[in-house]
């Protein structure tokens, strides 16, 4: 085993530069990290393929001319192929001889995309516990004087004569009931869940959704690639309809004239969902694709906050309840979106394990 071996094969990624600059060692972290194989920069000035990164050359400069080191600095690296940069900590040495003479610097690269992804999860499940229990307290509240103002409402539309106020008594009691669902709705969301347990086959809850959504005498959007060797769930299947009714209804809702969606499921090994205690195994992945008109960079880390909507007649909890019933059964959704160009959720659930397969063939519909 040689050092170069031992640098090869580390799980940070080191970038080792001469005096002059030019790149001496890069390594396959390395190469993972900024998607550039180490061919076409060892031997080159770390300028020609960091020019977008000009923090991180900066350092180097730095730390070459000035002996200024950096310890676990964050950026953002921008990425050869991907479009999402890559979040790391970035450390930095001068390299001396073994007569002290400064042969170089060499910086180490730390992905913090899986530590970032953990911190922004707790800070996501301490926000939602707050806001559960605000709105049980606010729903509670509520409650009480509203079913006087639709009490009171109905009493004055049996003695009211006038047609004219009585179509205002209605109104009432029609918002009135409107506030009553989202309240209910708040309730859902704050309770701790009441699951009902049994063998499920996801298949069967996803043509239950289409076909309630489908409508008759419009071009079919829907296309269905199921995997038939997936085995069933133990879940709630009613909770299970609600989430995906919610997500495929959504992706329709973002369609145009022509467009489409594709729901695919798969199975999944070795899978990890951080922050709920479910690691390795097999999960089941039922992913909703469509290609409407996207979720803007800024609104995708929103899409779960309760009451953060941009329908004109959502109110904002269809998404957190969905994530909260996924997470009670030891799940997770995934949202990756392009504006203008497409959606695409991903949500992943356990299996029953040592359970026989129930579903239906594979087929594209």
């Amino acid at each position: 085993m040689t050092f170069e071996d031992i640098v090869d094969n580390l799980s940070e990624g080191v970038i080792g530069v001469g005096p002059d600059l030019v790149v001496r060692v890069f390594n396959q972290a390395s190469e993972k990290m900024t998607e550039v194989s180490r061919s076409m920069i060892i031997g080159r000035p770390i300028h020609d393929f960091f020019k977008k990164e000009s923090r991180l050359v900066e350092m180097i400069e730095k730390t070459i001319g000035d002996g200024r080191l950096y310890s676990e600095y964050e950026e953002n690296m921008r990425r050869r192929f991907s479009s999402a940069p890559l979040q790391v900590g970035i450390t930095t040495n001068p390299v001396f001889d073994e007569k002290g003479v400064l042969t170089g610097a060499v910086a180490l690269l730390r992905d913090l995309s899986g530590i970032k992804s953990l911190e922004a999860d707790s800070i996501k499940k301490d926000r939602l516990a707050y806001i559960g229990t605000f709105a049980a307290s606010l729903a509670h509240e509520i409650r009480n004087p509203l079913s006087g103002i639709r009490g009171a409402a109905q009493l004055l539309s049996k003695k009211v004569k006038d047609e004219h106020l009585n179509e205002y008594m209605r109104v009432i009691i029609k918002e009135a009931d409107r506030l009553n669902l989202i309240l209910n709705e708040m309730l859902d969301f704050s309770r701790p869940a009441r699951l009902d347990i049994k063998e499920v086959n996801i298949h069967k809850v996803l043509d239950s959704v289409v076909l309630l959504l489908h409508e008759e005498g419009h071009t079919n959007p829907f296309a269905r690639v199921y995997d038939p060797s997936l085995p069933p769930l133990l879940a709630d299947e009613n909770q299970l309809t609600q989430v995906f009714l919610n997500l495929v209804k959504n992706a329709k809702e973002a369609l145009g004239t022509k467009g489409h969606i594709q729901l695919t499921t798969r199975m999944v090994t070795d899978f990890q969902i951080i922050g709920t205690g479910t690691k390795g195994g097999k999960m089941a992945c039922v992913e909703i694709k469509d290609n409407g008109c996207g979720i803007r960079p800024e609104d995708i880390e929103k899409i779960f906050t309760p009451f953060f909507t941009t329908k004109a007649k959502g109110n904002g909890l269809g998404m957190a309840i969905s994530l909260k019933i996924i997470k009670d059964h030891g799940g997770n959704i995934k949202i990756e979106s392009t504006a203008h160009e497409g959606t695409t959720v991903t949500v992943t659930l356990p299996l029953a394990s040592g359970e026989k397969n129930t579903a239906p063939d594979k087929r594209l519909i």
